[in-house]
């Protein structure tokens, strides 16, 4: 292989945020792979908006108050960054805009998402390890008030 098809799947991994990369081509096979093991966030586009469904009728009142997480791709959901560590959040959890909430994987890539606003986890509607869809609501977040200035 010369240098420079070398450097374009180089060039094509950092582009795209792959931490993994497979070639093959005819005999030849390549493997690259960085040392980062969660190198993309989720949140480059907002991944929420606000609740207008009720979630029970039991919850009518309150459901309107909460901004709903969705997954921005589809893959497999998880909890934690390894099978053994705890959960990046619970139910109850506090947090504050940027805080990571999950991992969705995708084709072997783990995405990193991130709140992108503050305030308490209501809900969690994804077990850990659950495939979801693109736009399938993850989380249900209650917003911190907003002081008036």
């Amino acid at each position: 292989m010369e240098p420079e098809e070398l450097k374009k799947y180089v060039d094509f991994m950092k582009e795209n945020g792959l931490s993994y990369l497979e070639v093959r081509k005819g005999d030849f096979y390549l493997i690259l792979q960085t040392e980062n093991h969660i190198i993309s966030e989720a949140s480059s586009k907002k991944s929420y908006i606000e609740s207008k469904t009720p979630l029970s009728n039991q919850e009518n009142n309150r459901s309107s108050d909460y901004i709903e997480i969705k997954s921005p791709l589809i893959g497999t959901f998880y909890r934690a960054p390894s099978p053994h560590a705890p959960p990046f959040v619970e139910v109850g959890s506090a947090i504050n805009s940027g805080t990571t909430l999950c991992i969705v994987e995708a084709m072997k890539v783990m995405n990193e998402m991130k709140s992108d606003c503050s305030g308490i986890i209501r809900k969690i509607l994804v077990e850990n390890g659950s495939p979801v869809e693109y736009g399938q609501v993850l989380f249900l977040i209650e917003p911190v008030a907003r002081q008036e200035t």
